[in-house]
């Protein structure tokens, strides 16, 4: 058969899952905390978008589906 060899892929597979399961627990152990982002974090990926300003046109029938989406609490 063309030298082929045909091999059971289920020792191969647990090794892998093995070791992606070890990989996980150290990187949780040694990955560091990660920090929340501040206000001014926030603010500065914060950006307003105008559909007037990126020549975007909607037909009433969409801005009306889509109006509680855009309006916000001040």
């Amino acid at each position: 058969m063309n030298g082929l060899q045909v091999r059971n892929m289920r020792p191969r597979k647990k090794r892998n899952a093995f070791i992606g399961w070890l990989a996980g627990v150290l990187s949780s152990w040694f990955g560091g905390q990660r920090t929340k982002p501040t206000q001014d974090d926030l603010r500065r990926v914060d950006f307003n978008a105008s559909t007037q300003r990126l020549g975007i046109r909607f037909s009433k029938k969409i801005r009306d589906v889509f109006r509680f989406k855009w309006l916000k609490k001040r």
